[in-house]
């Protein structure tokens, strides 16, 4: 950590600031897997309801509690979205979000910081704007290394978002660092070997196909010496090789080869072929399975994704019980932590400050609480995971099948006996 402006740098772990975001959007954005995942996990997140909770059982705490609802239900964007863009959290380790205010003068008001569905002039919510982490300047501390703020890139020059006014999201505040952990940490170094990989396939499958371009010319054209319309002649042959490949500009030119001629006096004289034109290729197999290669890289990418995801639940002293249960119990499990940090963030930040500006007692403020998964939610996420290991990115195993039915209400699975019947 340094000086009034602080920055945390850790050593484990380089890749921080617009370089990190630019780097877990690419593998969420390229890797076929991960995106399947992220969306999965989206629309899980998607279906969980945030019901209010009044502070206490007399009408005034109920009041607050029907308001909490009002603004909740009056921004500018539904609350499922807001979830979806908290949920960049996973990809990049943090989200932050400024709180916009309105007056709330009624819904015929032009100016957005006026209109609202209703007329009370109290204080409510606009809307919970995200700050993408691409935009990411720098972060504010103070002295005691306490975040301040957010300075952020905009086409209009660096503008400063205070914590006071932002919803600050981390997988994990493990010390104090402000981008957290992406779940992407250990997948990095796994798509960076597929990412190449895949690449080296492509082109040498291409060359194998279509061949690289091998173009002699005579051997004075490439002499320094030679005229202005020889080295015209060798740029025309070069952009005709150049162009017989859509994808790569590439090929071969050398100087055209020489043969011996005997003339009619028997002397033997060296001619050179002049111009010529052939595809060179590989003339053989590979030495290494690419497919398998890449495969593996692929599965080290989604069996780190899952586990970082499943290390989630061992917050708030759930560690042990994450450790005996089953892999679908851990994804319940991990999820309901992560939906306890976002609602624990949106409350003390969000809904706090809200109340407070509109000169609520702080003994009636009401309070967010998450519903949990649903079982179609639940289901949903289990469907995707399933085109997963269809893949081959996932193994599975007996426990996690007779969980998967007993979740599903499907029958247990019929036992074999030793006849090739069911028992």
């Amino acid at each position: 950590m340094s000086g009034a402006g602080r920055a945390w740098f850790r050593e484990f772990l380089p890749e921080e600031g617009l370089y990190a975001a630019q780097l877990y959007q690419r593998i969420r954005d390229e890797d076929p897997i991960v995106g399947g995942v992220f969306l999965a996990l989206e629309s899980m997140f998607r279906q969980v309801q945030f019901r209010p909770v009044a502070a206490d059982n007399t009408q005034a705490a109920q009041d607050w509690a029907d308001f909490l609802v009002q603004c909740r239900d009056d921004m500018s964007h539904t609350f499922p979205a807001f979830m979806a863009e908290v949920l960049t959290m996973l990809v990049h380790g943090w989200s932050y979000f400024e709180v916009v205010y309105k007056i709330r003068r009624g819904i015929e008001q032009q100016d957005a910081a006026y209109r609202s569905r209703y007329s009370d002039n109290r204080v409510g919510w606009r809307k919970f704007a995200l700050r993408p982490q691409r935009t990411l300047s720098k972060w504010e501390y103070d002295g005691d290394g306490g975040i301040q703020g957010m300075y952020q890139t905009t086409p209009n020059g660096v503008v400063f978002i205070p914590i006071q006014r932002a919803l600050h999201f981390r997988t994990t505040e493990a010390g104090g660092h402000p981008e957290g952990r992406s779940l992407l940490v250990n997948a990095r170094r796994a798509f960076r070997f597929q990412t190449r990989l895949e690449e080296f396939e492509a082109v040498g499958i291409e060359r194998d196909l279509a061949g690289i371009p091998h173009v002699t010319v005579p051997v004075e054209h490439l002499s320094p010496e030679a005229s202005a319309a020889e080295k015209a002649t060798v740029q025309l042959v070069q952009d005709m090789a150049a162009g017989l490949r859509a994808d790569e500009r590439a090929f071969v030119l050398t100087p055209a080869e020489k043969y011996a001629l005997s003339d009619a006096e028997g002397k033997v004289h060296e001619l050179p072929t002049g111009y010529s034109f052939k595809l060179l290729t590989s003339g053989g197999t590979r030495a290494h399975n690419t497919d398998a290669i890449i495969k593996r890289y692929s599965q080290r990418i989604a069996t780190s994704l899952l586990a970082s995801f499943l290390l989630l639940g061992g917050s708030e002293g759930k560690g042990a019980q994450a450790l005996s249960a089953d892999l679908t119990d851990l994804f319940d499990l991990s999820a309901t932590g992560i939906l306890d940090g976002v609602t624990e963030v949106v409350n003390r930040f969000a809904v706090s400050n809200l109340m407070a500006l509109n000169g609520v007692p702080p003994e009636l403020w009401p309070r967010f609480e998450h519903s949990g998964l649903s079982d179609k939610a639940l289901q949903a996420f289990i469907n995707q995971l399933a085109a997963v290991m269809n893949a081959g990115a996932v193994t599975h195993d007996e426990n996690l099948e007779a969980k998967l039915r007993q979740m599903l209400n499907l029958p247990e699975r019929a036992q074999q006996d030793t006849t090739g019947g069911t028992a």
